[in-house]
């Protein structure tokens, strides 16, 4: 008798090391987790009555494999009032169940079996999942700490071949907080419209910046000749404490919208339309719980700055944006790995290890500063006192720390 298989496709599929922490964790009592990559917060009450109300008027049958026609418009005008860009709600917008969905349906939009992806790394490890997912190639590049994590064009530039097809772009990013200017994202379009190639940006942490001036990240879409080469993925999850929800978009040139939505309706019919609906306030409401978020980030970030600026063993990358910190442990003589499990075990703190965002991410580890401020506050005690119980001399040749300034 033969045993069925299982597909090589999926068994080449890495499992999330963000979900493995998870898993640990869970098994600590009283465990402190700095990982949840989420807002302490919940959608507005206008947002929930809004979906509630959708609900009582029995607004809950399927809906255009696009979106509710006002969801769409929704978004189309806050995009044009938070971003500056200007996208047809009726053939240039889709509704889409988070960010994750959009940046799946994204590549395989547009790439093909054995096309490369380029992703500058240390990345988000759905991007990758993804790529793999649709038969593509990941080509890493590594982010620099000495360029603060930015996207660099001529690191890009130099890892395109004649099978490149994309470039994800991710900022402000996740794990490491950069904002990358728009300076830089012109740099980075020059490439893209050299060599032909997509950007599909990812953009779901848009609104927390913390840089002075800025109200936004900007978005490559806005860089000269390349609204019609990007891609855009939206979600409402981060912006509007609407993670649950599963309630995101995409933003790109109609003929992309086309093939994005015939996918669509075959893989999943439709979008939660009490999700839209709620969508559809948040993205309409006013600004305050943004604001509130950002500032309750803001004051988060110091906590971590504050907390690890007398630490001798640890090395902060500046955060601009998003609600991360990404800490260099190499100076404690551990792998990221090893510090992760052992924070955990020896003093009850969850942190993300730096290879759960692609090899680049050795050495590194992540830190949400999300949560409750006290939980956060002991959390960095914790762990600076744990590294430096395990210092040693810095090991790594060429180590700069004036490129890690945890004043910054």
């Amino acid at each position: 008798m033969t045993t069925p298989t299982l597909g090589l496709n999926a068994e080449s599929i890495p499992r999330s090391g963000i979900r493995d922490v998870f898993d640990r964790a869970e098994k600590v009592p009283g465990a402190i987790s700095l990982c949840v990559g989420e807002p302490r917060h919940t959608a507005s009450p206008a947002v929930a009555r809004a979906a509630c109300d959708s609900i009582r008027r029995g607004l809950t049958t399927y809906t255009d494999i696009l979106g509710i026609p006002d969801f769409r418009h929704a978004a189309a005008n806050y995009t044009s009032r938070v971003k500056g860009l200007e996208y047809d709600p009726d053939h240039e917008i889709q509704a889409m169940e988070g960010a994750t969905m959009g940046i799946f349906l994204a590549l395989k939009a547009v790439i093909d079996p054995g096309d490369e992806v380029i992703i500058p790394s240390p990345f988000f490890p759905s991007y990758q999942a993804a790529v793999l997912m649709c038969g593509g190639v990941p080509r890493t590049v590594a982010l620099s700490p000495r360029n603060g994590m930015h996207l660099n064009a001529e690191d890009i530039d130099r890892a395109v071949g004649p099978r490149t097809k994309a470039v994800i772009i991710n900022s402000p990013g996740n794990p490491t907080g950069a904002v990358t200017s728009a300076e830089e994202l012109a740099d980075v379009a020059d490439v893209c419209i050299r060599h032909g190639l997509w950007a599909i940006s990812d953009e779901v942490y848009h609104r927390f910046v913390f840089l002075p001036g800025v109200d936004s990240a900007p978005s490559i879409a806005s860089a000269r000749g390349m609204k019609n080469r990007t891609i855009i993925i939206d979600s409402l999850s981060k912006t509007f404490a609407m993670t649950g929800w599963r309630m995101g978009y995409l933003l790109a040139p109609a003929h992309v919208i086309e093939q994005t939505s015939k996918m669509a309706e075959l893989v999943h019919s439709s979008v939660n339309s009490m999700a839209q609906y709620g969508g559809i306030a948040a993205l309409n409401g006013p600004d305050e719980d943004v604001d509130r978020m950002r500032r309750e980030y803001l004051d988060g970030r110091r906590i971590v700055v504050d907390g690890l600026a007398g630490c001798r063993s640890l090395r902060l990358i500046p955060s601009e944006g998003a609600f991360y910190a990404f800490v260099d442990v190499r100076p404690t003589g551990m792998s990221s790995e090893e510090f992760s499990r052992e924070l955990l075990a020896r003093y009850g703190v969850a942190v993300v290890p730096g290879e759960a965002f692609g090899a680049e991410g050795s050495g590194f580890v992540r830190l949400s500063y999300a949560g409750d401020p006290e939980s956060l506050r002991e959390g960095v005690r914790r762990l600076a006192d744990f590294a430096d119980e395990r210092t040693q001399s810095i090991p790594t040749e060429g180590f700069d720390p004036r490129a890690m300034d945890a004043t910054a």
